[in-house]
């Protein structure tokens, strides 16, 4: 991850207002562990060097307060790409906003790879009391798994250990699913870690433009996911 983590600076391509959550500053950051077929970041993630700058902790943590002060957002995040990829840094950046504005609540939106890898790593996010993680699932058994994000179908048993992880240490987190991939086999492996889990599940609604829809097609992926 050395083209976008540098100590403890992470690269990012833009900060912006969004609508999300009834109003969030974000901080769209570059560089993914996933290459799932209907990404909407996918240039930022496989040109890193052609977009962005390197940032310290401070350096997206005051923007991020200043765009939710001036919008009268209660809510920020890292967005665009996976902000779990620059460990320090990102704990590094919820501290700091916490500190600038401990009213302000911290989404981190992750597909929980590096949490599933990494039980401290989670153990430390669970002692920031700003944070509520969003594990995003793309699709629900590790066969979709491996030809939506063209990685090990192993790596699906990363996600869940994620949620076992926010679960057993006590964070505030959901899960989203992508509603059009979900499956009964996802549901009944949340239901084992804790049933309540399965009360705050949110269904992600896909939108699939041209350019989507074209990198699909070349993926070979088109017929394959409407059957799956």
């Amino acid at each position: 991850m050395m083209d976008i983590c540098k100590g403890t600076k992470r690269k990012y391509y833009r900060f912006r207002a969004d609508r999300f959550y009834g109003g969030i500053a974000t901080a769209d950051c570059m560089g993914c562990n996933l290459d799932c077929a209907f990404c909407w970041s996918y240039r930022t993630r496989i040109h890193s060097e052609r977009f962005g700058a390197f940032f310290a902790p401070e350096e997206v943590a005051e923007p991020l307060v200043r765009i939710a002060h001036e919008h009268g957002f209660r809510a920020v995040r890292i967005s665009g790409n996976e902000p779990t990829l620059c460990k320090e840094h990102l704990l590094a950046v919820i501290k700091t906003v916490e500190r600038l504005d401990p009213s302000l609540l911290f989404v981190l939106e992750t597909n929980g790879i590096k949490l599933g890898e990494d039980e401290q790593f989670v153990k430390a996010l669970s002692t920031c009391p700003n944070l509520h993680v969003r594990v995003s699932f793309k699709t629900g058994t590790p066969q979709n798994f491996e030809l939506i994000t063209n990685r090990p179908r192993e790596w699906f048993e990363l996600q869940l250990r994620a949620v076992e992880h926010l679960y057993t240490h006590k964070a505030s987190f959901h899960v989203a699913i992508v509603a059009e991939y979900a499956h009964e086999y996802l549901l009944q492996r949340l239901r084992l870690i804790a049933p309540a889990i399965l009360k705050s599940v949110e269904y992600e609604k896909l939108t699939i433009h041209s350019q989507i829809k074209r990198r699909m097609k070349e993926r070979g992926l088109d017929s394959e996911l409407r059957t799956l």
